[in-house]
């Protein structure tokens, strides 16, 4: 067997994996990456969110929007004979927009001279990687194998009838119904898509509120918002039985007592992720986990094996992939010793869901300061104070800040309305900063822009909105 030494080995080419191998590289490091998958299944190049999450969901979430715009033609000055959606050619573009950026991460892999080997990794030691018969030796390892959607006892992913957002993003026969069990994120933005392309769609969450992480009046909103659009939200409900049919899933659930039976063409399961640990064989180097099996790591990314570290969801701090982004980042630079801050602060990374209207959130939630005890103010505005969300027939939502009473201090912004995500990081750098509301109020917004909706918030703080 040959053997080959390496400064860093990453297993997993996902967001956390190819950002750690790039960063190593361009800091002088021999590094390989290793990935078990060639792009057509769940992993490949860009992992699952390249291939089998964030970014073809995106993709079929601008062809709903785009649906839902022409559903009334005549409000923009358009007419025409017949209009087909065909949900078909939305997933075909969604797979083209998947294929050229992992043929771009490709380019980046060879362009920084990272050796790209292609299997599924075992550890050996701390300081040791097998991938078939070949053995390769390393100073340290970076764990980047990510997570898949979770089942459930009496709901277990069959790909067919019960599926996961995997199968969805490949569901070119339109059913007539879907229950989606699960509002957090996942099933919040699948239920945008289907039922944009006319599916009937139920949502089943156990918490008493969709996106139940979310600041409570983003949730009551967006169920508003979704009740306008058709999709049914069945919050505080539980799902007490699941009977499989030959073509379609009978359940029964349950809410405040009352029982109800309803039958689905596809249940689609969105409560949550696990981590891919099972072919690591961890035990041979005795990395610690947690009671769900996520790897434990320290703030610089350090599981408690020297030499040996893990980044992304397989963390399960927050699992998403811009976190998975800075986290690699960070292991490879703490290898390379260079100065850096540890991340001990995971509630300061926006947290996006992207159906319409969109919502982006930073900080903590009114709720969470409640429980802090901690004195705040809110600014609170609707979009309809930014000019342009009526020039462009979307002005649902609102802007919300949360801030210390003191000292005038952003603690929280929840954001619900048109490109909300391409806002938040406003306020991210506001809060890298310490910054104030009275800050945010005073800085100059450019007009017609939705972002004067962050601006009047801030100013609502302080009673200072002009529009509102």
């Amino acid at each position: 067997m040959a053997e080959k030494k390496y400064d860093i080995i990453v297993i997993g080419a996902g967001p956390g994996g190819y950002h750690a191998a790039i960063r190593g590289a361009q800091l002088g490091m021999d590094v390989c990456l290793i990935e078990k998958d060639d792009g057509t299944g769940n992993g490949g190049l860009g992992g699952v969110c390249l291939n089998w999450g964030c970014i073809p969901s995106k993709s079929l979430l601008k062809n709903a929007e785009l649906l839902n715009e022409m559903k009334n033609p005549d409000e923009w000055g358009f007419s025409f004979k017949e209009f087909k959606a065909d949900m078909s050619k939305a997933i075909d573009r969604s797979r083209s927009v998947s294929k050229k950026l992992t043929q771009g991460i490709e380019f980046l892999v060879k362009k920084n001279k990272i050796d790209l080997i292609m299997g599924s990794a075992e550890l050996l030691s701390s300081s040791s990687v097998k991938v078939g018969e070949e053995i390769f030796l390393t100073s340290n390892i970076i764990i980047a194998t990510g997570a898949r959607p979770r089942s459930l006892p009496s709901l277990e992913i069959d790909k067919n009838l019960i599926i996961s957002s995997r199968e969805a993003l490949e569901l070119r026969n339109k059913p007539k119904s879907i229950a989606i069990i699960g509002a957090s994120a996942i099933g919040c933005e699948f239920a945008y898509y289907f039922n944009a392309y006319g599916v009937e769609v139920s949502l089943f969450e156990i918490m008493d509120r969709i996106v139940p992480k979310e600041d409570g009046d983003i949730s009551k909103e967006l169920q508003r918002q979704f009740a306008k659009q058709g999709i049914i939200s069945n919050t505080s409900t539980e799902i007490t039985n699941v009977v499989k049919n030959k073509d379609s899933v009978t359940l029964d659930f349950e809410k405040s007592g009352e029982k109800s039976t309803k039958v689905f063409d596809k249940v689609l399961l969105g409560v949550g992720i696990q981590p891919n640990t099972e072919d690591l064989n961890l035990e041979n180097v005795g990395i610690k986990t947690d009671k769900n099996g996520f790897i434990e790591v320290d703030n610089f990314m350090k599981t408690n094996v020297n030499g040996v570290y893990a980044i992304g969801d397989i963390t399960g701090k927050l699992p998403l992939a811009h976190v998975a982004f800075d986290q690699g980042i960070l292991a490879a630079e703490f290898i390379a010793g260079e100065d850096v801050d540890g991340i001990t602060d995971y509630i300061n990374m926006p947290r996006c869901t992207y159906c319409s209207p969109q919502i982006a959130s930073i900080g903590i939630t009114e709720e969470e300061a409640k429980d802090q005890k901690i004195s705040y103010e809110v600014g609170k505005v609707p979009f309809q104070v930014a000019g342009k969300s009526i020039a462009i027939n979307s002005f649902n939502g609102f802007a919300k800040i949360i801030s210390h009473k003191e000292t005038g201090e952003v603690l929280g912004a929840h954001l619900i309305g048109a490109e909300a995500t391409e806002m938040i990081g406003e306020i991210g750098m506001l809060k890298y900063l310490e910054g104030t509301t009275e800050e945010l109020h005073r800085l100059t917004h450019a007009h017609p822009t939705l972002s004067e909706v962050i601006k009047e918030a801030a100013a609502n703080t302080h009673n200072k909105a002009i529009h509102f």
